[in-house]
């Protein structure tokens, strides 16, 4: 019967990192899509470019409260294996929604939550490269990367598990690739770095809106060079 709880945790893990609350937030309060603006990415970095703090906030809250609520379900039903299989599919969810297009966030925050879910150590680890790498260049991206690279690394070093690392090495290398385009633009020098200080891209005030729409449009004509940000 253990196949039947595995397929309860991965259809419940997936339903719920299907909630992008990025898309949703953005709709519920602007009216618009955030795919179409910024990086075209529904994740939490795109999120405070796109609509400012506050209502990144409410994503932020959203995002973890649903990878936290599927990493429970799957150790409620089946210990660690249950966790990892919860956290896969609630990545999965995450990145490909299916009340949204398929079309969703690189599942970085989803990701995280997992960690800390699993076990708080692994979590530290990765965290703490994180914050590291977005200390000294403020690249989010590359933080992302490294904490996805130390995630198997933790798994074999505290748990000694084959199967557990690979499915944590395949999980590091899926976080890898969604970041591709990031990682070609930082080998350009071209990579958007974080700011606390940037204004929100979708704005009440019509003139500032428009110049936000011009500013998109030089980046459509930039198409798929390494340096466009809403480059896939």
């Amino acid at each position: 019967m253990d196949y039947i709880n595995y397929l309860v945790i991965a259809a419940a893990a997936y339903l719920l990192g299907s909630l992008s609350f990025s898309i949703i937030v953005c709709r519920l309060t602007t009216g618009k899509d955030i795919r179409s603006y910024g990086s075209g990415n529904a994740g939490l970095t795109n999120s405070f470019r796109v609509l400012g703090g506050s209502k990144t906030l409410l994503v932020l809250l959203g995002d973890t409260a649903k990878a936290a609520a599927a990493i429970y379900l799957g150790g409620y039903f089946a210990g660690m294996p249950g966790k990892l299989c919860a956290g896969i599919f609630v990545i999965l969810g995450h990145v490909f929604p299916v009340y949204f297009g398929f079309r969703g966030g690189k599942g970085v925050l989803v990701g995280a939550t997992m960690l800390l879910f699993l076990d708080w150590r692994i979590f530290l680890t990765a965290f703490v490269l994180f914050v590291c790498a977005v200390a000294i260049t403020r690249w989010i991206s590359l933080g992302s990367i490294l904490g996805a690279v130390s995630f198997p690394i933790s798994m074999h070093i505290l748990y000694g598990d084959a199967r557990m690392t690979a499915v944590a090495a395949l999980m590091s290398a899926s976080v890898i690739y969604l970041h591709r385009s990031n990682i070609g633009r930082i080998l350009h020098g071209c990579e958007n770095r974080f700011t606390l200080h940037g204004k929100p891209q979708i704005s009440c005030d019509k003139k500032e809106e428009a110049r936000n729409e011009n500013q998109r449009f030089r980046q459509r004509r930039l198409g798929d060079s390494p340096c466009n940000p809403a480059a896939p």
